[in-house]
C-alpha cells in the first residue's frame, strides 16, 4: 500500500491512485539527479495503490514529460528504472483531477509513447 496521508486520492479505470505536488526543495533527491539548481520546480507525483505505476512530472518543463519509475507503463512491463516519456498534451496552469485522470489514462492505456533521454531540452 502507498501512503495516502496528506495526499489526494483519485480512482481511474477502476484503480486507486494518490497524487500530490511537491516543490523541488521538498523533492531534492530527484532534483540532484537531474543536476540543476532551481529548487523551486514543482513536481506532480502519481502513484497507484499497488505501486506498479509511479509517475513524476515536472510542472514547468519547456517540453512536458513524465518520468516513469514503476513496473508498468502503457500496459507493458518496464524495468522499474527511470524512463522519460514526452507527454502528448500541454501542462495546465494548475493541477486538477481532470488533468491527473488524463495523465493516468495516457500512462495506463495509451500507446506509442515517445521515450527520450534527459537533455538540455528538458532543463528548466
Amino acid at each position: 500500500m502507498v501512503r495516502a496521508k496528506g495526499r489526494r486520492k483519485i480512482s481511474v479505470l477502476s484503480r486507486n491512485y494518490v497524487r500530490y505536488v511537491l516543490s523541488g526543495e521538498n523533492d531534492r533527491d530527484y532534483w540532484e539527479r537531474v543536476s540543476s539548481n532551481d529548487w523551486g520546480t514543482p513536481f506532480l507525483h502519481i502513484i497507484s495503490e499497488d505501486k506498479r505505476l509511479i509517475l513524476t512530472i515536472p510542472l514547468n518543463a519547456p517540453t512536458p514529460y513524465a518520468v516513469s519509475k514503476g513496473r508498468e507503463f502503457q500496459g507493458k512491463q518496464t524495468s522499474g528504472c527511470w524512463e522519460r516519456y514526452i507527454m502528448p498534451f500541454e501542462l495546465p496552469k494548475s493541477v486538477t483531477p481532470r488533468f491527473v485522470a488524463e495523465v493516468i489514462n495516457w500512462a495506463v492505456s495509451g500507446e506509442k509513447a515517445i521515450k527520450t533521454e534527459y537533455s538540455a531540452e528538458f532543463r528548466f
